[in-house]
């Protein structure tokens, strides 16, 4: 498996975390995953994932940081 590919959301202002998730997410190779770090769960991102052929998993790392993982459809 590729090196996950790793980048912190938690300062930029809406609309940037998402617009930059998906951009890094389009320029994932197969098998790698982008991990997000953020400071709170991103549920409008999930749909426009998926929409786009990705699949992700999420895990609350404190009161105010998630983390969670992209990765293309079919890699799991």
């Amino acid at each position: 498996m590729a090196e996950d590919r790793i980048i912190d959301v938690r300062g930029l202002e809406p609309p940037q975390p998402l617009e930059m998730v998906l951009e890094e997410a389009a320029r994932l190779e197969p098998e790698q995953r982008l991990r997000v770090i953020h400071f709170r769960e991103p549920c409008l991102l999930y749909p426009l994932l998926a929409k786009r052929g990705f699949s992700h998993s999420v895990a609350a790392i404190g009161e105010d940081r998630f983390e969670f993982l992209v990765w293309r459809k079919g890699d799991e």
